[in-house]
């Protein structure tokens, strides 16, 4: 079992894998990720396969699975990620999973995400919150329910 830091750079990995399928930057980081995973040899391509993979189903999802769809590959990469980092020594853990969060920050760092890509994916429920007057904004598929509802102040109209 991987510590908390690790699985969570595990998972932003998985996530970025997600949002960055079908952009301009796919095909670099696509490499970048299965080089990776390949610890520095040559990527393998059963990888670069599951990463096609990915890109397609991502792509194929044009309605209100999409959410799910998402979820779902972001979660198959995290593991793909943490089954890494386990096979990996204590000594080779912490330097490959600091390449790995370099990696996903330096994609972060110079990608802009498409209109499409989700922010946050998840499987369960997200709350929302807005204080002070500021606004919480965000696209949802499925249910949603407000509670307290905003009532402006005699200030604000």
């Amino acid at each position: 079992m991987l510590p908390e830091a690790l699985s969570s750079i595990a998972a932003e990995a998985g996530v970025a894998v997600v949002e960055t399928a079908g952009t301009d930057h796919w095909g670099l980081f696509g490499e970048q990720v299965a080089c990776w995973l390949a610890q520095g040899e040559q990527a393998e391509r059963a990888d670069l396969a599951r990463l096609a993979e990915t890109e397609a189903a991502l792509q194929a999802a044009l309605d209100s699975s999409s959410r799910a769809v998402a979820a779902r590959h972001a979660m198959v990469w995290q593991g793909r990620f943490a089954t890494v980092l386990e096979q990996l020594s204590a000594d080779e853990r912490h330097p490959a999973a600091a390449r790995l969060q370099r990696l996903v920050r330096d994609h972060a760092a110079t990608d802009t995400p498409a209109a499409s890509a989700p922010g946050v994916i998840a499987g369960e429920n997200v709350r929302l919150q807005a204080d002070r007057g500021s606004l919480v904004v965000g696209v949802a598929n499925g249910d949603v329910h407000f509670t307290s509802p905003f009532h402006p102040g005699p200030a604000q109209g």
